[in-house]
C-alpha cells in the first residue's frame, strides 16, 4: 500500500470513528431528555447502533449475494449464447488460441534467453571482453592480453580465461570413456559467483607454464564414475594417460555455456596455442564499479599492452579497443534481434486474429439487435448491457487463452528441439508462472476489447424500427461498415509485413546456400579423431596418418581421402603472420591449416597459380606454404606472390622463439574457402604440409573422404582408423553436407519460424477478408436485388464485390509497405546478400496479398451473384 493510499485510510478510519462517536453522544443526550437514565441512556444507543450496523452489514451481504448470483447468471447465458453459435464459437476459440499460443511459445523463448537473469549470483556483474574493431567484434582475446588486463586492470574483482571444449580419454579402474572437458584458468569459478560442492577451484599456481594438473569433477561424472565418493577430493584421476588432482566438484546443475562434464585448469605460455585470439575472457566487476566506469579503462589497457609487448599499437586491419559488455548481453547478441523479430511478428500474428474475432463480434452483434431492443425496451441499462457482453468475451477469451496455452506447450517443444543456440538457460525455458501470467493478461486484454467492441453497437440500437418490424436493420450502417473496412485495411498491412519479414529471410537463406563454398561437399564424409597425450598417435600424428589414409584410400567406392588440421566450417584455428621483412603487413589471427598431399584434389578446390603439395614436400626440409587468394591480394596486390615468403608465429616484430618458425617460401594459391561460418568472407589462409606441422596436430585431425556413395561407409571407415591405432577416438563421422546445413542452421531456425508466421498471417488474412464481405454482401441482398430489379447484370454484382475488396485490400498493401520500409531495415543483420528493401521481393509479396484478397472475395462475389431479386424484396 503507497503512502497516499495509507493516510487516506486512516484519515476515513478517524472521520469514521468522529461520526460513530457523535452519533453515540446525540442519541445518549435525546435519551436522556426522554427521562432515561444516563446509563439506560448509553445502553439505548449502543443497541440502536449495533442494529444500524447489522441491518447495514445483511444489505451489504445481500447486495454482494446479488451480485454473484448477477454475476453466474450472465456466465450462464454467454455460456448458452456460445453455444448456439457453435460456428462463431470454434472459428473465434481457435483464431484466438492461434495468436495467443504464438506468442506465448515466443514469449516463453524471450523471458528464458533475454529477460531472466543467467543462473549465477548477481549475474549482472559478469561481463564479457573482446576485441571492437572496425569490422565488428573479435570475440577473444590472446593469452598474452587476457593476463595482462588480468594483472593490471582496476576495475574487475576476478577475471578469468576460458579455452577448448574438447574431448578427453578417462580412465577409471578397468573402463575408459570419452568426457567432454572445458580448460579454465584460476577465478573461473569466483567469476561465476559459484562455490564447488567439494574442495576448490584453480589456484594460479596451477594455471603457470609447468604448473600442477588440476581438474575439477562436475556433481553428474563426480556420481556417476565415482560413487558421490566424499574423499574424492586430492586424488588423483587419469585423463589421456595423464594423472591430474582432484580439486573440487562443481555444485549440482552447474553449467556453463558449453557442455563440460569436467573443468581442467589451463596452462598459459604454451607457445602455439596463446598466439591465437581463442581465450574466451569473463570478468566480476568490483563492488560499486558500474559497466560505464570499466569501459573507460579498456581502450587504455589495450594500448599499453601492444606499447609493452610490441612498441606498436594495434592498427591497420586489427585497429580497435578492448570492449566490455555484460556477459547475458553477450551471449545473446547474435540472437536478440531474431528473438525480438520472432515476437515482434507473434504479437503481429495476434493483432491480426484479434482484428479477425472482432469482425466476427460485429457481425454478431448486428444479428442481436432484435434481443438488444427488447432488453433495452424491457428495462435493462447500458451498465448491464455492458456486463453481459463483458462476461461472454471473457468466456470466449478465456476459452481461447486456454486453448493457447495448450497448443503453446507443442510450439515450444518443437521451437526448444530446433534452436540451434548453445546457452546456460534454454534448459530452463518452459511455462512458468511469468509466462502464464503473460497468457492471462493478453486473454483478459483481448476479452475485454471484444466486449466492448460489442458493446459499442448497441448505442445505434433504433428501438422502435427494430420492435415494429421484427428483424434485424438492414444495412450495414457507414459508421460500422467505415470500421469494417479499418478492420480489413489493418489485416492486410500487417499481414504484408510478416510476409515481406518471411521473403526477406527465406531469400537471404536461399542466398547462403547459394553461396560459393570454394570446395565440392558432395559425396564428401567428414570425421575427427582427438589424439589422447601419451599415445603415439599423438606423439607422431603423420606417421599414424599416414598408415590410415593408406587403409582408407584402399577402401572400394573410396575416391580419395585426405587430412587437414580443421576442416571447412568446423572450426578455427589461427596463429600471427606477417610478409617476410614486412613487419607492417602482418596479421594476428591468420588461419593456419596442415593438410596431406591430396587434400585439395578430394575437397575439389581449385590451384589458382603455381602447384600444390606433392609428396616431396613432405620428406623435405625446405619448408613451404600455399596462401588463399584473399592473403595474396592483401600481401601482393596486383603481383604474383609465388616465390615470396611467409613467416608463421611473428606479429609486427614480435617473437615467440617457442613457435617461430623458418619463412617458407610460397609455392601457389588456392582458391578462397569458407572459414568458420559461411556468412562472412574467407578469412586469410595459410596450408602447410602435415608433416611439417606437428606442434598443431597433437589435438585432433579431421579427415575428408570422397566416396562413390556416403552410405554405409561408417563402420569401414572407423574399421581403418583402429586398425592402425586401437582403441583410437572417432567423432563426428557425417557427410559434409550435414555439417553445411548445420552452418546455416539459425537463418534457417528464423526463416522457417517467419515463413510458418507468415503463412498463417495470410491465411488468417483469408479467413477475415472473406467474413467481413461475406457478411456485407449479407446486409446488402436488399440493395443487390434492386439494383439486379432494375437491369444490373451478375457481372455488374460480382464487380461491385470484387472492386471493395480490391480497393481494402489496395489500401492495406500501401500502408503495409510504407511500414514495413521502416521495419525491415531493423532486420540488416539477419539479411545475407539482400537489401531490407529490396524491390522484387515487395513487389512479390504485394501482389502475392493482393491475390490472397482476390481469393477471399471470390465466395462472397458469387454468392452476390446468385441473389434472386425477387426473393430478395420478398424477404425485405
Amino acid at each position: 500500500m503507497s503512502w497516499r493510499r495509507f493516510f487516506r485510510r486512516r484519515k476515513w478510519d478517524e472521520e469514521r470513528a468522529r461520526e460513530l462517536a457523535l452519533y453515540l453522544v446525540t442519541e445518549t443526550e435525546e435519551n436522556i431528555a426522554r427521562g432515561m437514565t444516563r446509563e439506560e441512556a448509553s445502553r439505548a444507543a449502543h443497541i440502536k447502533l449495533g442494529n444500524a450496523t447489522r441491518i447495514r452489514e445483511e444489505i451489504y451481504e445481500m447486495n454482494s449475494i446479488r451480485f454473484i448470483e448477477t454475476l453466474w447468471q450472465d456466465l450462464r447465458y454467454g455460456a448458452r449464447m456460445l453455444r448456439k453459435s457453435p460456428g462463431f464459437t470454434i472459428v473465434a476459440v481457435l483464431t484466438l488460441a492461434l495468436g495467443i499460443g504464438a506468442n506465448t511459445a515466443i514469449f516463453s523463448l524471450v523471458d528464458g534467453v533475454l529477460l531472466r537473469p543467467l543462473p549465477y549470483p548477481q549475474a549482472d556483474q559478469i561481463v564479457h571482453l573482446s576485441w571492437q574493431v572496425k569490422g565488428g567484434a573479435i570475440p577473444n582475446l590472446t593469452a598474452p592480453e587476457y593476463e595482462f588486463c588480468r594483472d593490471h586492470s582496476t576495475s574487475f574483482a576476478v577475471l578469468a580465461g576460458v579455452r577448448d571444449l574438447v574431448d578427453r580419454e578417462l580412465t577409471s579402474g578397468d573402463t575408459k570413456q570419452w568426457v567432454k572437458a572445458l580448460y579454465v584458468t584460476d577465478g573461473f569459478f569466483e567469476t561465476l559467483g559459484v562455490n564447488p560442492e567439494l574442495g576448490r577451484g584453480f589456484v594460479r599456481r596451477e594455471t603457470l607454464p609447468n604448473g600442477p594438473y588440476a581438474v575439477v569433477l562436475t556433481d553428474k561424472l563426480w556420481r556417476s564414475v565415482y560413487g558421490a565418493d566424499a574423499n574424492i577430493v586430492g586424488r588423483q584421476i587419469v585423463l589421456d594417460n595423464r594423472s591430474y588432482t582432484v580439486t573440487g566438484v562443481a555444485p549440482p546443475g552447474f553449467k556453463f555455456t558449453e557442455p563440460a562434464d569436467l573443468f581442467i585448469s589451463l596452462h598459459l605460455g604454451n607457445g602455439v596455442e596463446d598466439m591465437g585470439t581463442n581465450t574466451d575472457v569473463i570478468g566480476r566487476l568490483k563492488s560499486g564499479v558500474s559497466e560505464a566506469q570499466a569501459q573507460a579503462e579498456m581502450p587504455v589497457l589495450g594500448k599499453e599492452f601492444w606499447a609493452q609487448i610490441s612498441g606498436l599499437e594495434r592498427q591497420s586491419e586489427t585497429q580497435g579497443y578492448i570492449h566490455l559488455d555484460p556477459y547475458q548481453s553477450w551471449l545473446a547478441g547474435d540472437y536478440r534481434m531474431s528473438l525480438l523479430m520472432l515476437l515482434s511478428a507473434v504479437g503481429l500474428l495476434l493483432l491480426i486474429a484479434c482484428a479477425n474475432v472482432a469482425s466476427l463480434l460485429l457481425a454478431r452483434a448486428n444479428s442481436r439487435q432484435k434481443e438488444i431492443s427488447i432488453r433495452l425496451a424491457l428495462g435493462a441499462t447500458r451498465g448491464r448491457l455492458l456486463a453481459q457482453f463483458l462476461t461472454e468475451s471473457l468466456l470466449l477469451g478465456s476459452a481461447g487463452a486456454a486453448a493457447g496455452l495448450a497448443g503453446a506447450v507443442t510450439i515450444l517443444r518443437v521451437v526448444v528441439s530446433a534452436i540451434p543456440w548453445e546457452l546456460p538457460v534454454v534448459d530452463r525455458i518452459g511455462l512458468d508462472g511469468r509466462v502464464l501470467f503473460f497468457t492471462l493478461s493478453i486473454g483478459i486484454g483481448a476479452s475485454i476489447a471484444f466486449g466492448l467492441v460489442s458493446f459499442l453497437q448497441t448505442r445505434k440500437v433504433d428501438l422502435n424500427s427494430t420492435l415494429k418490424d421484427g428483424r434485424t436493420i438492414a444495412g450495414v450502417g457507414r459508421g460500422r461498415g467505415r470500421f469494417l473496412g479499418a478492420l480489413v485495411v489493418g489485416e492486410v498491412a500487417i499481414s504484408l509485413m510478416l510476409a515481406l519479414g518471411a521473403g526477406l529471410l527465406i531469400e537471404s537463406l536461399y542466398n547462403l546456400y547459394q553461396e560459393k563454398l570454394g570446395f565440392d561437399p558432395t559425396r564428401v564424409v567428414l570425421m575427427e579423431t582427438p589424439f589422447a597425450p601419451g599415445t603415439a598417435a599423438a606423439s607422431h600424428p603423420w606417421d599414424f596418418e599416414r598408415q590410415a589414409l593408406a587403409r582408407i584410400q584402399a577402401i572400394p567406392g573410396v575416391q580419395s581421402a585426405a587430412i587437414v588440421s580443421v576442416a571447412p566450417l568446423n572450426g578455427q584455428r589461427n596463429l600471427p603472420a606477417q610478409r617476410d621483412g614486412h613487419p607492417e603487413d602482418s596479421i594476428g589471427g591468420t588461419e593456419y591449416r596442415a593438410i596431406s598431399s591430396d587434400y585439395f584434389s578430394t575437397m575439389g578446390i581449385s590451384i589458382m597459380r603455381g602447384r600444390g603439395f606433392q609428396e616431396s614436400d613432405f620428406g623435405s626440409s625446405a619448408p613451404g606454404a600455399l596462401i588463399n587468394e584473399t592473403l595474396a591480394r592483401d600481401w601482393w596486390p596486383g603481383q604474383n606472390p609465388i616465390g615470396g615468403r611467409i613467416v608463421v608465429g611473428e606479429f609486427r616484430g614480435q617473437k615467440i622463439p617457442q613457435i617461430l618458425e623458418a619463412p617458407r617460401e610460397i609455392i601457389g594459391v588456392v582458391a578462397d574457402v569458407k572459414g568458420l561460418a559461411i556468412d562472412r568472407p574467407a578469412p586469410p589462409m595459410v596450408y602447410v604440409p602435415a608433416s611439417q606441422a606437428a606442434g598443431i596436430m597433437n589435438g585432433s585431425t579431421d579427415w575428408v573422404v570422397r566416396t562413390s556413395a556416403t552410405a554405409g561407409i561408417a563402420s569401414t571407415l572407423r574399421k581403418a582408423v583402429t586398425d592402425v591405432a586401437p582403441g583410437q577416438r572417432i567423432i563426428d563421422l557425417e557427410p559434409m553436407t550435414q555439417l553445411i546445413g548445420a552452418s546455416v542452421a539459425q537463418p534457417n531456425f528464423e526463416g522457417s519460424l517467419m515463413g510458418m508466421f507468415g503463412g498463417l498471417a495470410l491465411l488468417l488474412t483469408l479467413v477475415g477478408v472473406y467474413g467481413v464481405l461475406n457478411f456485407q454482401v449479407g446486409q446488402r441482398t436488399h440493395e443487390i436485388g434492386i439494383r439486379m430489379a432494375l437491369g444490373a447484370n451478375r457481372r455488374d454484382v460480382t464487380r461491385l464485390v470484387i472492386a471493395k475488396a480490391a480497393m481494402l485490400a489496395a489500401l492495406g498493401i500501401l500502408i503495409g509497405i510504407a511500414a514495413a520500409f521502416g521495419l525491415t531495415r531493423l532486420m540488416g543483420s539477419l539479411l545475407y546478400e539482400v537489401r531490407p528493401t529490396d524491390p522484387a521481393i515487395f513487389a512479390g509479396i504485394a501482389i502475392l496479398v493482393l491475390v490472397v484478397a482476390m481469393l477471399a472475395a471470390y465466395l462472397p462475389a458469387r454468392r452476390a451473384m446468385r441473389v434472386d431479386p425477387m426473393v430478395a424484396l420478398r424477404h425485405e
